[in-house]
């Protein structure tokens, strides 16, 4: 039998000669040259192999100078690992590139089609790039000091969010479906539409969009990721927001800017940040301008609030509310006119985070006969895409409490993954059920000492990856997520069993004109304001009234 004749070739190309070219933007914000926020072009260049040959940023407005740059690096200078030399054959994703690169690689064979090597290099570049924060971390900008925004103009931005935030207005307003319009041609403001967030009691703040249609073009898009399990390829509309925080959950730098400059903040969850969200959800420095338009907000839905008492039933009237006021933005008179919104969803459930019926209540400060009224349970509060959902996840988490657990811990872990459902878009979308099922028993049980041979019930950590059929670093990993997820700390009274909640010590220490008082030894009014503001878990001189009533 004849020897085999091999290819003096080899098989196939030498992959050094056959490259992959794509140009993406990066998600982050930086300064260009004159100063005003950009977010950079990235030009990547990799060969037949798979290896990067060249990287590159720059201006998005000077892709062909760019685009020169990664050649000139790919050719003469690659990266570790790769041979100098030009291409023989060129794989582009689109059109433009098509166009743009003969002229800079002539001689060369340049089509436009599939680019795996260059779709894993960009989907781990952006991964990188855009990891998640750290335990107890918000994502926002790590300044305040953006662009032009000085300390004066923050420090008066401060004062605004920190009246808005004493008002409470997610307890004033019924839904986050119930919205207020805002106009002010001093500030730039042309019949921006507001919501106001916290109902849920999760995440407290204002989400504000250029119009009606922008939030419903927003609130359609949310349904269609918690519908579809993955984001639409359509960009959200631009929208900027209030946060509040809890100072657990606060950046270091962004604290140390706060201190550093006295600014002021109010007392429990109420530390600002300010979110400029671009059509790709990622975070644009605000401006000093941008700073004042918010402030403006803020200040005249102070006035509203104060000057409506009524105003969770004013949305039901045929003649909508509408005032105008002279109000201080930044020390300078501007000229504000706030309402309500024409349209509110008529479906009662907040449409941007799912809020039940029972949560729109009257609005006032709790009186001491409705703080002894039940809140609305967990499954009440699960979107209706996300309810087959969350039965899943709790079938094996019910065998799991009946057999190691009680009924106490099985109310926490439902709360738990409810609150993981209501999230936009909800993680309970992606990866296994039995990972998310083990995270979230440990993230609870980490936080009642379960895995305490001294207290009971308990159980060990292994136990529960057992019985999910995880290993002990998936559910170590899903736990903490779920932790980082929901801001849940040790001692947290959120996520305390009630039977604990009287022996935690964190749950009713409160600071109180400088000092740190248990809330216990306060007059009644006090406690049913902090209980109002979300400090305490319930109102300990109405619970004691009732257990001493015959």
């Amino acid at each position: 039998m004849a020897p085999p004749r091999h290819r003096s070739q080899g098989f196939g190309r030498p992959t050094q000669q056959s490259w992959e070219i794509g140009l993406a933007r990066m998600p982050a914000f930086v300064p260009a040259e004159d100063g005003t926020p950009m977010r950079p072009l990235l030009a990547v260049v990799i060969d037949g192999s798979g290896r990067i040959r060249a990287l590159q940023t720059g201006h998005p407005e000077r892709s062909e100078q760019l685009l020169q740059q990664a050649l000139r690096q790919a050719i003469e200078h690659p990266e570790t690992g790769c041979l100098p030399g030009r291409p023989e054959q060129v794989v582009v994703p689109n059109a433009r590139l098509l166009e743009q690169l003969p002229a800079l690689l002539p001689g060369v064979t340049i089509s436009v089609g599939p680019t795996p090597s260059l779709d894993r290099a960009m989907a781990s570049l952006r991964e990188q790039l855009q990891q998640e924060p750290a335990a107890g971390e918000t994502m926002a900008l790590s300044t305040y000091l953006t662009q032009d925004v000085t300390p004066a103009a923050v420090a008066s931005f401060f004062e605004a969010a920190k009246a808005l935030y004493e008002r409470t207005p997610w307890l004033l307003v019924p839904s986050d479906g119930h919205l207020v319009q805002v106009s002010s041609t001093a500030l730039g403001i042309r019949g921006w539409v507001g919501c106001v967030i916290g109902q849920n009691e999760e995440n407290y703040g204002l989400i504000l969009f250029d119009s009606l249609t922008a939030y419903k073009r927003y609130v359609q898009l949310a349904k269609d990721i918690e519908q579809q399990g993955n984001r639409p390829s359509r960009d959200f509309p631009r929208h900027r927001a209030i946060n509040f925080e809890a100072k657990a959950a606060m950046p270091p730098g962004l604290l140390n800017e706060i201190k550093r400059h006295h600014w002021p903040v109010a007392q429990g969850a109420g530390y600002p940040t300010v979110m400029l969200i671009e059509p790709d959800l990622t975070l644009a420095p605000p401006s000093r301008s941008d700073l004042r338009r918010l402030e403006g907000v803020a200040r005249a839905l102070v006035r509203l609030i104060d000057d409506v008492p009524d105003l969770a039933h004013r949305w039901q009237r045929s003649a909508l509310l509408r005032k105008r006021y002279r109000i201080l933005v930044a020390g300078e008179e501007v000229s504000v006119s706030i309402g309500l919104a024409g349209e509110v969803e008529e479906d009662a459930a907040s449409p941007l985070m799912a809020a039940s019926e029972a949560e729109a209540g009257t609005g006032a400060a709790p009186s001491a006969a409705k703080t002894r009224q039940a809140k609305p349970t967990p499954k009440e509060r699960v979107p209706a895409a996300l309810q087959a959902k969350v039965a899943s996840l709790m079938a094996p988490i019910d065998h799991f409490c009946a057999s190691q657990l009680n009924g106490e811990y099985r109310q926490l872990i439902h709360a738990a993954v409810c609150a993981l459902a209501r999230k936009r878009p909800s993680p309970l979308l992606t990866g296994r059920e039995p990972s998310w099922a083990a995270g979230v028993v440990h993230a609870i049980g980490l936080v009642n000492f379960l895995f305490d041979k001294t207290q009971s019930p308990h159980c060990k950590a292994p136990d529960i990856y057992s019985h999910f059929g995880v290993s002990s670093q998936t559910g170590q990993a899903h736990s903490k997520k779920i932790r980082d997820l929901l801001k849940i700390g040790m001692f947290d009274p959120k996520w305390t069993l009630p039977s604990q909640l009287d022996n935690s010590p964190m749950a009713w220490m409160l600071e109180v004109d400088g000092f740190i008082l248990d809330i216990r030894t306060l007059p009644l009014e006090i406690q049913v304001e902090a209980y109002a503001r979300g400090l305490i878990p319930y109102v300990p001189a109405l619970r004691q009234a009732d257990e001493s009533a015959p």
